[in-house]
């Protein structure tokens, strides 16, 4: 399962009509996937429609629509708001084969001030079929306030394929934007509808098959393989070391945190705790002398190893041999302690996963981490990946993609970028695959979340995993441990970085 930009869709779209699959098939298929989801919520047949349709292939959709409602016996309303030169020849089709269905079918909205009447009515549902997936460009205030009338009506609203003014490759707001309930989107998700204001807008997103030819992905590079809960559920078993019966504590790996002298130590105390609970068999914290009384406090079961300033450097190399990984960051300062336990573990030949604020160091100078030897994966959030990139934190954002297929390329790293929707760069010599993690939610923002992620990604590898695997499964695992955690507004408003530890797994 994919999300796809507008081009890519278009492009799956021409493939699947070269290999002998008319578009007239491929819009049935949609309109039904899309009435048979709506008829499952309101399935009493005096629920009334209105749909609303634009001059293009979108509105064609949205004829068709209401070709099959009709059909199945629902009142409904179509009212026309594009520009009549510009109809597409599927909405010709589409309008030829209603009208011959329905002989008392009328199309309200061609310049009779009297339709007006019909969109001042109430509807219990109002279907979005105005401008689709190939929307590029502004399109001026008559559609806007159109739009907005719109979204100030009562009713469940449904969006056709993408919401009406979402560029469904950005996300970004063209104008206005149609604010639905439902969005049906059909073949692909669009990344769209993860990025910029997407998510806010497309409400319930789901996805129905309509027959796309699947050999043509393999020709399309900016695909984002889509993480959701079926996903995971299917196959979890990939990162899940077995529990045997015969083992003990060295059977599943042990990690090593780094901690600073002048580290904030609720950080690296998350992260142990998520260690553990994802199950690998010892935690070990290398930490100042004044440090060593408050771990054992917090957390009697790591093993606490201290360190002196004046022998950092001996100390950290028998340390990070010790261990089956290490992970830096949580809690670290950008100081001199800081930039010397950094610049020595990328020069060893050790797993490391980097987070936090060694990125930030890593950001001031990144000729030592393009020179590493050390096999890393690195979980900078959007802030961070804009210090690695040198760039402003806004144009990073907006081009997401863009800067973690670049930079991961460039510095051969794994890494997930996180934000609201994260995006995980996998390499595996010169093959790059992305994926768009859509497990989690708004509970997530709170200080302690990222600390999590980390132990996470830090204990599946130490239990034998590959680092990849350990990247992709540990963003997983974090955010359905937040969705285990959801249960309403109130559950997300209080969520706390040791809840989400609590539901790990």
């Amino acid at each position: 399962m994919y999300a796809l930009t507008a081009k890519a869709m278009r492009y799956m779209d021409e493939y699947t009509i070269s290999k002998g699959i008319p578009s007239a098939v491929l819009m049935e298929n949609a309109a039904g996937g899309l009435v048979n989801e709506i008829i499952s919520r309101f399935p009493d047949k005096d629920t009334e429609f209105l749909v609303v349709v634009g001059h293009g292939n979108n509105g064609a959709d949205g004829l068709c629509v209401a070709r099959w409602l009709i059909h199945l016996g629902y009142v409904v309303n179509v009212y026309f708001v594009g520009e009549r030169s510009k109809v597409s020849r599927a909405f010709t089709d589409q309008l030829r084969i209603l009208t011959s269905m329905s002989k008392s079918f009328r199309l309200y909205g061609l310049g009779s001030r009297d339709d007006l009447k019909i969109l001042q009515q109430r509807y219990d549902v109002i279907i979005d079929g105005i401008f689709g997936i190939g929307l590029n460009r502004r399109f001026g205030s008559n559609f806007a306030k159109f739009i907005e009338y719109l979204n100030t009506k009562s009713g469940f609203k449904v969006a056709i394929d993408i919401p009406s003014g979402l560029n469904a490759t950005t996300g970004g707001i063209m104008d206005a934007v149609f604010k639905a309930d439902l969005t049906v989107t059909f073949g692909n998700y669009k990344t769209g509808m993860f990025f910029g204001d997407g998510r806010a807008v497309s409400g319930e997103v789901k996805l129905i098959d309509i027959g796309i030819i699947k050999s043509g992905y393999s020709t399309i590079e900016d695909k984002l393989f889509i993480c959701d809960k079926k996903f995971l559920d299917d196959t979890r078993h990939l990162a899940l070391v077995p529990r045997e019966e015969r083992s003990h504590k060295g059977t599943f790996g042990s990690v090593g945190i780094v901690v600073g002298p002048n580290a904030m130590m609720g950080a690296s105390m998350l992260a142990a705790k998520a260690a553990y609970r994802c199950g690998c068999g010892l935690v070990k914290i290398f930490c100042p002398n004044k440090y060593v009384g408050y771990f054992n406090v917090a957390i009697p079961e790591a093993v606490v190893v201290p360190y002196k300033n004046d022998d950092i450097t001996g100390a950290m190399t028998e340390f990070a041999s010790s261990v089956d990984v290490v992970l830096i960051g949580p809690g670290l300062k950008e100081d001199s302690t800081g930039r010397i336990l950094v610049k020595q573990l990328l020069a060893m030949e050790i797993k490391l996963v980097i987070d936090a604020g060694a990125l930030n160091i890593i950001a001031r100078n990144l000729k030592p981490f393009r020179k590493r030897r050390a096999d890393c994966v690195i979980t900078p959030h959007v802030g961070e990946m804009a210090r690695l990139c040198d760039e402003d934190i806004k144009v990073v954002d907006k081009n997401r993609v863009g800067f973690i297929k670049k930079f991961s390329q460039h510095y051969n790293v794994s890494m997930v970028v996180k934000s609201d929707v994260s995006l995980i760069s996998l390499l595996n010599g010169n093959d790059q695959r992305l994926f768009l993690n859509t497990l989690g939610n708004s509970g997530l923002a709170t200080a302690g979340s990222g600390d999590v992620l980390a132990g996470t990604i830090a204990s599946l590898v130490a239990q034998g995993n590959s680092l990849n695997n350990s990247l992709l499964y540990g963003v997983m695992i974090h955010g359905n441990a937040a969705d285990k955690l959801d249960t309403g507004e109130d559950a997300r408003r209080k969520m706390m970085a040791s809840d989400i530890v609590e539901n790990l797994f």
